[in-house]
Order: C-alpha cells, then structure tokens, then sequence
C-alpha cells in the first residue's frame, strides 16, 4: 500500500510540475528591417522590429550572420534599409552594436532561424 501512495505521489507531482518556458524555445516571427544607419549616425548592422506602440532593436549572434549573408547578400553599406520576413528566438544574450560618434548600444541578442527578404 506504501508503494501506490509513492508511486501515486510521485504521478502527481509530475503532472503538476509547473515547467517555466526556456527562452531559446520561443519562437517569433516578424516583419523586420535589417538596417544599417551607421553613416547618419544612428546605428551599424541590426533589426529593426516596428509594432504598433513602439520600434525596438534586435542584434544577430555570430552564428546566425552566415544565414543572413546567404539570405540578403553582403552587408558592405554604410546606409542600407532591407525590409524581411525575420523567424528568430531569443539568446537571453545582449550584443554591443557600433553607433555614431563613437558610441555603442546595447540590443537583445538573437538566433536566426529563418529570414527571407520581402
């Protein structure tokens, strides 16, 4: 009898076990802008995510560059705008982006996972 009531607590348990979601399994889809505007002194090579309420800024990991080069081409511009269909997850990560006279800023680090140049 011992061994149901165990074993039935530990059913239990598992089943009521609240599972928080990881952050890299979240996956969002956006229309974004990969953009550069390093040369009017805004910022160099990020995503641009506009919504109704606000703009906000994503920075791509080192290993999703190659898929956004393969996708969109080159990045060589110092002043580009390309609009994109952007399937991404969060790292967690922040990434520093260069930014005009001098500075830099700080974005949400993403992984890539599908982009396609609208």
């Amino acid at each position: 009898m011992k061994v149901l009531i165990v074993l039935f607590g530990l059913l239990a348990w598992i089943s009521c076990h609240d599972e928080s979601d990881d952050i890299n399994q979240q996956i969002y889809e956006v229309d974004a802008t990969w953009t550069n505007m390093l040369a009017a002194d805004g910022c160099s090579w990020h995503f641009s995510v506009t919504t109704a309420d606000s703009t906000y800024s994503l920075l791509p990991n080192e290993a999703s560059l190659s898929k956004i080069e393969k996708a969109l081409g080159k990045s060589d511009d110092y002043y580009s705008f390309t609009k994109v269909r952007l399937k991404y997850s969060l790292t967690g990560g922040k990434g520093a982006v260069q930014c005009g006279w001098g500075a830099t800023n700080t974005f949400d680090e993403i992984k890539v996972i599908d982009i396609k140049k609208q």
